[in-house]
């Protein structure tokens, strides 16, 4: 993280707002964020903290003109940046925590007989499969079709164990339900 070079202080801030609100509504607009998006004032003062940490970190002189008008650039990326950051872990996040699909029904079978164990199991795994993410799919096919080991897994996909473990630990928490199903 670069160092300040100045500060914000509270006798400056409505001045400085008020001159440079803009750049934070823009960068909004820029990401696609509406006016009546339910986060919208959340993208509003976070794009406020970007816009006073681009000012304070700003290197050049902002008394001259030029780096006036460099500044609004910078500030704009800066905005922009965050906010773009910001939807990317809300979007991770919900993905963490989709929930189960409302017309879901574990399935449940009271008279094995005459049922084939394998398509049995095949319909389970699928009805487990459609309670997971895309890559929670992928981690869950890798670790029971493939039967790779945690390191495997994390090679193929490029990522590290501790990456791999959180997934199994997210698939495990999703799919508890199954265990009674498949304990009978």
């Amino acid at each position: 993280m670069q160092e300040k070079t100045r500060e914000l202080t509270d006798e400056m801030a409505a001045d400085f707002f008020f001159v440079h609100d803009a750049i934070v509504y823009g960068a909004l607009k820029k990401c696609q964020i509406p006016y009546n998006h339910p986060d919208y004032e959340d993208y509003v003062q976070m794009g406020r903290m970007k816009l006073v940490e681009a000012y304070e970190i700003f290197p050049k002189d902002m008394t001259e003109e030029e780096a006036f008008y460099q500044f609004t650039g910078y500030a704009f990326q800066k905005v922009k940046w965050g906010v773009l950051d910001e939807i990317r872990i809300m979007v991770r996040r919900a993905e963490r925590e989709m929930p189960m699909p409302e017309d879901f029904e574990p399935m449940v079978v009271v008279d094995k007989s005459g049922v084939d164990e394998d398509v049995l199991m095949r319909d389970v795994y699928q009805s487990m499969l459609a309670c997971l993410t895309e890559v929670e799919q992928t981690y869950l096919n890798d670790a029971v079709i493939h039967q790779l080991s945690v390191t495997d897994i994390a090679k193929k996909r490029d990522v590290s164990r501790k990456t791999v473990y959180a997934w199994r630990q997210r698939v495990a928490e999703k799919l508890a339900q199954y265990k009674t199903v498949l304990k009978n």
